[in-house]
């Protein structure tokens, strides 16, 4: 059976992946993911859209708690001191005495100050081997799909390695 599918067959489509606009906040970054699982879909990124509905970065679950975290555990950050790195397990104590609060507050920055950058966009006829490459090498889970200039969906590593082992356990 060889692996003769394009990603237009295997994607999932922009309407039914989360995406927020590059104003929201992480809170509407949590919201969005939770709303998912509770609907039985288990996305672990968020798509962040400008005004004019173009892809302008990812926002991972890293992402969104890494955004949580106070100013002393944001290692780039700390990495402009002379001084030795300090004990970050040690500091998680100290945030947590304080983490309600803090997460509260921080819920209300954009998500653009924490997404990441897009990855590779890949076209809906291209072949499921060119994402499985492009996947393995620039180490990422997840690839926009974009036709012309307008961003259709997104295909996720579930999504290839389900067709790859397609291949290899039934021949």
């Amino acid at each position: 059976m060889p692996l003769s599918k394009t990603l237009r067959d295997i994607c999932v489509p922009l309407s039914e992946y989360p995406n927020l606009s590059d104003t929201a906040t992480l809170h509407d970054a949590f919201a969005a993911l939770k709303a998912g699982f509770e609907a039985g879909r288990r996305f672990r990124h968020v798509l962040v859209l400008n005004a004019q509905d173009q892809l302008v970065g990812i926002l991972g679950m890293r992402d969104i708690l890494r955004g949580l975290f106070p100013d002393y555990l944001r290692t780039g950050e700390l990495s402009r001191y002379e001084a030795p790195l300090p004990d970050f397990p040690a500091l998680t104590l100290i945030w947590a005495e304080t983490f309600q609060s803090q997460s509260l507050e921080a819920a209300k920055r954009p998500v653009r100050d924490f997404m990441g950058a897009v990855p590779d966009r890949i076209g809906p006829d291209d072949p499921i081997t060119k994402a499985a490459y492009l996947m393995v090498i620039h180490d990422t889970s997840m690839l926009p799909v974009v036709e012309g200039e307008r961003l259709v969906g997104v295909v996720r590593m579930i999504d290839v390695f389900n067709e790859a082992s397609k291949v290899v356990l039934h021949g």
